[in-house]
């Protein structure tokens, strides 16, 4: 689709080359000629490839445990050094002569020193703080500048405790979502829901609350109970994200449009409360196997009410054993639905109609080869 679009506006360069050069007879050779064309094509091919990445570029959650907690103690150089250390950061600087550097103007010979900066450890040793996770490392800010110091937030960390990480990867569906929806809504009616983020280092609120009464205790509760329930079926690649609204059922499409049909490996789970009753619920995964989705909200509507427990078990069981993960290779023949940004067309018509005169004015002014 990039070359598709590329191509569009490279018709017209030739078009224009060909009129510069046959009928209007400007001064410039056929080697000319190939250069400019090459060039605004690249330029016009990357413009597009950039803006085909920018539509397709998305970072999906990857769930996880903590493994090991390592504080990791080292020694540090001592004495002036020209080189840093990989581990030790705490140093003092300073400008030492490095050689001259001599020139001769004029019969005049004339040199200045060069200088280098040179580091001294201010200590003998320092020492940082690690958490080992199944999915990555992380390591904990130091309290003090040595780390002599235990941080406190290392030492509320335990074996076993839920970590999540978002990665980056190429998803088709966000680039053709709007060809998705059989109707597309204006931005202003859609729910102003920001998909989830990480946060302090590992952690992510996936327990969302929208226009709807909500206790905050339960609301943090919950949220750290879904942590651990990603936890539990990372081995099925799914994230599992709830949602709780009162607004009626046409909320789930709004939100999924607001999300751009959500990441390929997320469960989202909507249910609209009224108390603690549930009234409908909505479940939405890209899922192999639909029977995920059913499972989950036949389970929640045959339960009726808010019991965060019983839910949670509904959605574990439902996802260890139902949960297909897709490969993004089953979407990638919706790329050709996905169009150019408009700042690609912008910058492409620049390209067509302000750097190509130029170029070709260049090439008739001056004789380049």
């Amino acid at each position: 689709m990039t070359l598709y679009y590329a191509v569009l506006f490279i018709i017209p360069l030739i078009m224009w080359i060909g009129i510069a050069k046959l009928f209007l007879h400007l001064n410039f050779s056929w080697g000319e000629v190939a250069i400019q064309l090459a060039v605004t094509s690249i330029v016009i091919f990357g413009i597009f490839a950039v803006g085909s990445h920018s539509q397709t570029s998305d970072h999906m959650f990857v769930n996880g445990v903590v493994t090991k907690l390592e504080p990791v103690k080292k020694s540090c150089k001592s004495g002036w050094s020209d080189y840093t250390d990989d581990f030790c950061t705490e140093y003092r600087t300073r400008s030492v002569p490095d050689g001259q550097t001599c020139t001769t103007t004029n019969g005049k010979r004339s040199c200045s020193t060069n200088y280098k900066t040179q580091y001294n450890y201010i200590y003998y040793w320092e020492q940082k703080y690690f958490v080992r996770t199944t999915i990555q490392s992380y390591q904990v800010p130091r309290v003090d500048a040595q780390g002599t110091q235990t941080p406190p937030r290392f030492s509320e960390i335990e074996i076993g405790d839920p970590v999540t990480m978002q990665v980056s990867y190429t998803n088709y569906i966000r680039g053709a979502s709007s060809s998705l929806f059989n109707e597309q809504l204006p931005a202003d009616e859609l729910p102003p829901l920001a998909y989830p983020s990480v946060r302090d280092m590992y952690k992510a609120n996936r327990v969302i609350v929208s226009g709807v009464a909500f206790d905050g205790n339960l609301h943090k509760e919950w949220n750290d109970q879904i942590a651990v329930l990603n936890s539990s079926i990372s081995k099925t690649g799914a994230n599992v994200i709830l949602v709780l609204t009162g607004d009626d059922r046409k909320f789930p499409e709004k939100l999924a449009q607001a999300w751009e049909a959500h990441n390929i490996n997320d469960v989202v789970v909507t249910m609209g409360i009224n108390g603690d009753d549930v009234s409908w619920v909505d479940v939405r995964s890209w899922s192999s196997n639909s029977i995920v989705e059913i499972s989950i909200r036949d389970g929640i509507l045959n339960l009726g009410t808010l019991d965060n427990v019983a839910i949670n078990d509904i959605i574990q069981e439902s996802v260890m054993n139902g949960f297909e993960l897709q490969s993004m290779e089953n979407f990638e023949y919706l790329a050709d639905d996905i169009p150019p940004p408009t700042w690609a067309y912008i910058l492409a018509i620049i390209t067509l109609l302000i750097i190509t005169p130029i170029i070709t004015y260049v090439f008739n002014k001056y004789e380049v080869i």
